[in-house]
């Protein structure tokens, strides 16, 4: 694997992020220009992100029959048009369309980025993915800023034609530096994949990482949205000001995206196991501490919290990479990112109908049950050699 690839796949990974995020971060300016309401132009978003939680099993199944390259040809590309399609929409219709369109190209991303950069070395595949990770929650962090900064500069349709025009040309970069052919795993795997348990196999371990799945997707999702507006209500002395909740918030994103680089240092280096149990244990904690704190505490809570979710997503990547023939690896991935997507949004509702009854101690009691859930299905891992 090239420089040049590693380079593309991580800027890929920090694109599709905030592409997806670009339209909610800009409903308003959108909404007067329709002459909508917000929540009407919001909801507009619905069909993107089911594309691209759905659309993430057949991207995998295409990128093991056509070529993982080439796919990403097509998610630079395709990404990049679906934005100008979306400024230049003229209708409610052609707006929905534009945004659907991008939620399907960007669901090519995740089953066959991830699956391209797990190819690599098995003995930095830890670190790769943990970096490639840190990307991507860059993207989300610099979405708010990229959206909000053209939109005030020019317009709101800039929001979507300076990133569009950014992807189309990272995606002829691609085109004419990466070799468009399927990607045929030659690394040697079998040292980090070699099961102490008796009877232990891949699937065995695929379905434990379902599950992992499902409940980091929920936590992860959960917390992310939550958080502008737990710290609107506890920062009690220090957080009166909306721009500055904003500025903590984003803070508390940039410490948490970087945890993942520590924690892929550490399982490149020593059993996942261990490592994995103690983070969920540790995030148990933080979300209890979470709760009952407030000001400047809320603040170092909130930044541990958000450090340990962050840390749970290059494990099961790393997980899979290492353990799943090179042959399945994209739909095993795709089928992995459509569980967890799915549960993420999920998330969503769960806060508004809980937030409406109980505030954010009742969300965060049900995410320290699942927290709780995910330790002991932690506990169910197969012993490997590494």
């Amino acid at each position: 694997m090239s420089l040049i690839q590693i380079i593309l796949i991580n800027i890929g990974h920090a694109l599709v992020h905030l592409l997806m995020l670009l339209f909610p971060v800009v409903a308003a300016l959108v909404a007067t220009s329709f002459n909508e309401n917000y929540s009407t132009l919001i909801m507009l978003t619905t069909g993107s992100w089911i594309a691209f939680g759905l659309g993430s099993l057949p991207a995998g199944l295409l990128a093991d029959r056509w070529g993982k390259n080439l796919l990403m040809s097509v998610f630079f590309i395709g990404s990049g048009v679906s934005c100008l399609l979306v400024a230049l929409s003229q209708s409610y219709t052609q707006l929905a369309l534009s945004l659907l369109s991008l939620g399907v190209f960007s669901a090519i991303y995740h089953p066959v980025g991830i699956a391209i950069l797990a190819e690599g070395k098995p003995e930095t595949m830890g670190r790769r993915l943990a970096f490639n990770g840190v990307w991507g929650n860059l993207g989300v962090a610099f979405s708010t800023i990229v959206a909000v900064g053209l939109a005030q500069l020019l317009s709101w349709k800039a929001a979507f034609y300076v990133p569009g025009v950014f992807s189309i040309i990272i995606g002829l970069i691609w085109i004419l530096w990466v070799p468009q052919k399927n990607i045929v795993g030659v690394s040697d795997t079998r040292k980090f994949s070699i099961f102490l348990d008796k009877g232990a196999t891949w699937l065995t371990l695929f379905k434990l990482v379902v599950l992992f799945s499902l409940i980091i997707g929920f936590i992860f999702n959960a917390v992310i949205v939550s958080l502008p507006k737990l710290l609107d209500e506890q920062l009690n002395t220090i957080g009166e000001s909306i721009s500055l909740i904003g500025f903590f918030a984003f803070t508390i994103y940039i410490i948490a995206a970087c945890a993942q680089l520590t924690v892929g240092h550490l399982i490149d280096r020593f059993q996942i196991k261990p490592i994995f149990i103690t983070i969920s244990i540790s995030l148990l904690i933080s979300l209890i501490f979470v709760i009952f704190t407030t000001d400047f505490f809320l603040i170092i809570s909130a930044s541990v919290m958000m450090a340990l979710v962050y840390s749970t997503l290059p494990i099961s990547d790393t997980l899979l990479a290492r353990n799943i023939p090179s042959h399945i690896r994209s739909r095993a991935f795709a089928l992995i990112y459509l569980i967890s997507f799915s549960a993420s949004a999920l998330a969503i509702p769960a806060i508004s109908i809980v937030h409406l009854r109980g505030g954010f101690t009742k969300l965060y009691i049900i995410l320290i049950m699942l927290t709780f859930v995910l330790a002991i299905a932690i506990s169910r891992l197969p012993k490997q050699e590494r």
